[in-house]
């Protein structure tokens, strides 16, 4: 019993001390709690909380609430979030509760980058190139399509036309990225809209099945638009796999706050727009065009007696002086409205827009509508399920009247109507002489492209919605589940009609009045699905971010076309009316099965490591070669946060480096599985026949480009900041046409046989230049540059291969012209003299002389933005600049024809500066009517160099004092005037001729003039 007894004591005593030591060690530590906040006093989810110096964090949830172990007594809190300025808070026994506010981060160094699948990073601790505008670097810009903002505004982005020519007056730009990296895929990046791929044209970004290409870029409203992010390297391509290697370019929409008020928000733009007659192409006047005419008929050995253009019953030359400029040109109209207002409560966050774009272009006959409808919703279901929806729809309408050259082209003699008012249609003109000294008349039918606009039909209507559903769970802290389904969906559909009152609608053959109407309709669909698990978590100082996903992408698409002859009056329109009907359709689709996966890790934000993985799978190429493996490796130092920097100086220092290759899948299901084509001239008895139109190849891949970049970054006094990146682009698998035996069927097929380098460096300086928060002024200014190297590596046997005036040769530019040297005018004579290949000037034109000479890629391309901003009045301004470089203009080629053409066509002022007598020192050659001397053929007499300049923006805005606002019952107003494409400098324009500034497209540029108000309430 005794015993007993001393060991229940033993045994009591134990277990009072292990409680007590239990108690003791639970009092070490407590649990405060509080809520996270932003300045607007919105709540801020995913926010960090980490207890200086101790292994205790938290994340802030989704309604910005938080709970955090921390140690007993005093203890430091540090909260951050991206966008926001970190923050240190002091914790004592009695705290319990926190009401944290964090203060939005405006440093350069600190924008947060939206880098694609839900994630965004600060741009200091970002691994890799991407470049971000935010809205309020496009508000001010031209609204008719996106593309074009680009422009000027990214390092190492490029935006062109597709052409120089005047093919159509709805434009289809380039958009290069680190220049070109392929030969015959597509060079277009990737655009995505809210995590949505969407269709933006083919590989050259026609769309199928339609007339006229319009941009589907245009058919959504920049004033929509929170940011556009443009992913350039591996880094932060290779995340996006096989569609990357030519640049992502990502849309992000705008969104509401929770906890917020209604804010409503009205913005008008409305203006004019007229053509930039700095652009426009210098031609003949009607007596300057009659002196070179009669001179050229002369020298051509005719008598003037019997020159064609003297006055008759139908023309009288000798009086009519018609402006052909001021009957395809005039004043456009501009207007643009978008209504918005977003705001949030407890669970729910929305912004809602509505907008209106019309523009009625300075070339007649062209207009362009769009009314859209957003709507971007985020609704919290129950505390860790969160549902998404970004929607939007636009309904889109085109007018299209393409006028080609005819402004420049058709002679100052001419008139567009007849005497009685009506559209004319026949010049008469003298052909010869007869035997007895008559003269003979011929009636010329006059293609008058005035009644072609005014008589004929071109309409494009086109319904584009892009739709964005994700559903988001919180499965444990920092694991977050995310579905995501899109849906890019297009309509296009377009209507044609060529009078019976107009050459375009009269059978040329027998002069019947028929009329031709067509149809044309092209349905697009992209369906995107998207699982993706992310994952945060913080130890102490190491950071770590995870992303795993699977995607599906379904595209397909339809086309239908319909052409029809024959109706008996202009009134019934409609190709059901034909007489004749003539359908064709197509289809196609693809899809891709995508594996994604990727690591951010850094330790005390100091040491930075990105790993990323795709594994792609796509029905495009061949069967035996669907699959594809896509990796990148990067690393970044971040000096300025090292313990032993202490530069008081620089607020800003990091170096980093990143590896990897991307894909490009950006071609037609022809090229592998190869296609054939049915029509009547293959039918074999009678019967329906087809013949094979493309050969496969079962083991054609996608192109992949391996990059390597490097990248630093430093900052002064809180005033400049400095970024300077090198790369290198290599793309190997090239596809690239090889000859085939003609037993195939064909001469081509494409293959995986070349090589293509790139390799640059682009910088942006940002300087701060008056930075007085004090006496309220700001004067910053952002200088961009890039250098871009291209180099063809390999290709199919080291054989040349020409492109039109290029010619891709090893060791050599792709954009590298192939042409005959252009010695000038023989001034003993007038004849036009070229360079052989050897060197020595000859009077003989022959292709073997052909060289390869100048490139097309520019030495230095970019832009310069500035801002001033003074109290309440602002003044910004947007310049972008080409340095070197050279173009081929087919465009000033065709209009200075030396008398071959004189006929027909009016001529470039050039060619008053032309060879009349021996000794002349001329620009252009001895006219001789209806002659050719081969001076007009392709030759480097038609190359300009394209170093230029252009003012793209210059706005001035006021905003009412506050005081002012509130009288009027307003939270907001401000007053903008606003000039876009304002000025285009040129080192070697000259007054009195054409240069490449008038050169630079086939249309002169369109300067708009606005008048702008946004009202906030």
């Amino acid at each position: 019993m005794g015993i007993l007894r001393q060991l229940r004591c033993r045994a009591l005593l134990f277990l009072c001390v292990f409680t007590f030591g239990l108690n003791a060690l639970g009092q070490q530590n407590r649990e405060i709690s509080g809520i996270i906040k932003n300045e607007a006093a919105e709540i801020i989810t995913g926010a960090t909380l980490m207890v200086k110096d101790h292994n205790f964090s938290a994340l802030s949830d989704n309604y910005g609430n938080f709970r955090i172990k921390v140690p007993i007594g005093k203890a430091i809190l540090v909260v951050s979030s991206i966008g926001y300025i970190t923050k240190e808070v002091s914790i004592s026994d009695t705290t319990q509760m926190l009401d944290i506010m964090l203060s939005t981060d405006t440093k350069m160094g600190d924008e947060v980058i939206v880098t694609g699948y839900g994630q965004r990073q600060k741009k200091s601790e970002l691994i890799g190139s991407a470049f971000q505008m935010n809205a309020d670097k496009i508000k001010n810009l031209p609204a008719n399509r996106i593309d074009a903002l680009l422009d000027g505004q990214i390092p190492g982005l490029r935006v062109t036309p597709n052409t120089d020519d005047a093919t159509s007056t709805k434009q289809r730009l380039n958009i290069r990225i680190r220049g070109q990296g392929s030969f015959s895929a597509s060079n277009e990046p990737l655009w995505v809209v809210d995590g949505t791929p969407i269709f933006t044209g083919d590989k050259t970004n026609l769309v199928p099945g339609i007339q006229t290409a319009v941009s589907p870029l245009s058919y959504i409203n920049p004033d929509d638009i929170e940011s556009i992010t443009v992913l350039k390297d591996a880094a932060t391509a290779a995340i996006y796999g096989a569609n990357a290697s030519n640049g992502v370019i990502l849309i992000t929409t705008k969104k509401g706050g929770k906890n917020r008020k209604p804010q409503f928000s009205l913005n008008i733009q409305g203006g004019i727009s007229k053509i930039n007659k700095g652009t426009l192409f210098k031609t003949l006047n009607t007596s300057e065009y009659m002196e070179l005419a009669k001179e050229s008929y002369i020298n051509s050995g005719k008598d003037l007696s019997s020159f064609p253009f003297n006055d008759n019953d139908l023309n009288n030359y000798s009086t009519t002086s018609t402006d052909w400029v001021k009957e395809f040109y005039g004043t456009g109209i501009i207007n643009n409205t978008t209504f918005s207002v977003n705001g949030g409560s407890r669970k729910l966050s929305y912004f809602l827009s509505g907008g209106h774009f019309s523009e009625k272009s300075a070339i007649m006959g062209n207009t362009q509508g769009r009314n859209s409808i957003r709507a971007n919703i985020d609704y919290l279901i129950i505390p860790k399920l969160e549902l998404s929806l970004n929607s939007a729809i636009s309904f889109n309408k085109n007018n299209t009247f393409n006028p080609g050259t005819d402004y420049l082209d058709f002679l100052p003699i001419y008139s567009p109507y007849n005497n009685d008012g009506s559209y004319r249609l026949i010049n008469k003109e003298i052909e010869g002489v007869a035997e007895n000294g008559d003269l003979i008349y011929r009636n010329r039918r006059f293609f008058n492209s005035v009644a072609i606009r005014e008589e004929n039909d071109d309409t494009q209507k086109a319904i584009a919605s892009s739709n964005n559903l994700s559903l988001k769970y919180d499965i444990l802290k920092g694991l977050r589940s995310t579905t995501q389904y899109g849906f890019d969906w297009q309509n296009v559909k377009e209507n044609t009609y060529d009078a019976r009152t107009n050459w375009t609608g009269i059978n040329l053959s027998t002069g019947e009045a028929v009329g031709y109407a067509g149809r044309g309709n092209n349905k697009n669909t992209v369906k995107t699905f998207i699982e993706r698990l992310n994952y945060v978590k913080s130890i102490n100082k190491h950071n770590l971010n995870l992303l795993a996903a699977i995607e599906l992408v379904a595209r397909s698409y339809t086309t239908q076309s319909i052409s029809g002859s024959g109706f008996p009056d202009d009134t019934r329109r409609d190709v059901a009316y034909a007489d004749t009907i003539i359908r064709d359709s197509s289809r196609g689709k693809s899809r891709t099965a995508s594996y994604i996966g990727r690591l951010n890790y850094n330790f005390d934000r100091r040491y930075y490591l990105q790993l990323t993985g795709r594994r792609d799978g796509s029905s495009t190429f061949g069967s035996d070669a669907r699959w594809g493996n896509f990796t990148s490796i990067g690393a970044s130092w971040n000096i300025k946060n090292e313990h032993f920097f202490n530069a008081k100086q620089i607020h800003a220092l990091s170096i980093d480096a990143t590896y990897g290759n991307t894909g490009n899948s950006r071609l037609s299901t022809e090229e592998a599985k190869g296609g054939y084509s049915f029509s009547s001239s293959n039918n074999y008895y009678g019967l329906p026949g087809a013949v094979m139109s493309t050969i496969p190849n079962r083991l054609l891949r996608w192109e992949s480009v391996y990059q390597t970049n490097l990248k630093f970054n430093i900052g002064f006094w809180e005033r400049l900041d400095v970024s300077i990146e090198a790369y290198r682009r290599k793309t190997v698998d090239a596809i690239i046409d090889v000859a085939v035996s003609r037993a195939t069927g064909s001469t081509a097929a494409e293959s995986n046989t070349g090589e293509l380098l790139n390799e640059g460096i682009e910088a942006t300086i940002r300087v701060d230049i008056i930075k007085n928060s004090t006496q309220d002024i700001k004067w910053w200014a952002e200088l961009r540059g890039a250098h871009n190297k291209n180099s063809v590596l390999t290709l199919y046997n080291d054989d040349d291969k020409t492109n039109g005036n290029f010619i891709w040769r090893e060791g050599y530019d792709m954009n590298t012209m192939y042409l005959i040297r252009w010695a000038g005018v023989d001034p003993r004579d007038g004849a036009p003299l070229w360079y052989d290949a050897a060197g020595n000037v000859t009077r003989l034109y022959d292709i073997n002389n052909r060289v390869a000479g100048k490139s097309a890629n520019p030495d230095l391309f970019g832009g310069v933005s500035t801002g001033f901003e003074y109290k309440n009045f602002s003044i910004s301004a947007l310049l972008s600049y080409v340095i070197g470089g050279y173009q081929f203009s087919s465009f000033a080629r065709n209009i200075n024809s030396d008398g071959l053409n004189i006929m027909d066509q009016n001529q470039s002022v050039n060619q008053l500066d032309r060879w009349q007598q021996p000794g002349d020192v001329a620009l252009s050659p001895k006219p001789i009517w209806g002659t050719s001397t081969r001076s007009t053929m392709n030759s480097t007499r038609y190359v300009y160099k394209t170093t230029n300049a252009r003012l793209n923006n210059l706005s001035v805005g006021y905003a009412l004092p506050q005081t002012i606002a509130r009288s009027l019952r307003v939270k907001g107003l401000s007053l903008s005037l606003i000039g876009n494409n304002l000025f285009t400098w040129t080192p070697y324009d000259k007054s009195n001729r054409n240069s490449f500034k008038q050169a630079m497209s086939g249309y002169p540029a369109q300067s708009s003039f606005l008048a702008s108000i946004n009202v906030k309430f």
